[in-house]
């Protein structure tokens, strides 16, 4: 969910903007995957789902990432 609050490097009230980007969790399920015999692209499927991806929160002015959710 995108939160409001003044960025600290541009001074502006915002609403981040949120994109979900790989984390710890999706990289551990797709090694676990891969070991577990998916060799041909469905261990990828983790970083494809943003379920079990980490979400970042950025600026919409000035693009910087203000805060980052970890799913582990």
């Amino acid at each position: 969910m995108p939160i409001h609050c003044v960025c600290p490097y541009c001074g502006n009230y915002v609403v981040t903007v949120t994109t979900p980007v790989p984390g710890i969790l999706s990289w551990l399920l797709c090694t676990g995957l891969f070991l577990f015999g998916c060799v041909l692209g469905c261990c990828l499927l983790p970083c494809c789902m943003s379920s079990f991806m980490d979400v970042s929160h950025s600026c919409p002015v000035c693009g910087q990432e203000l805060f980052r959710f970890h799913r582990l």
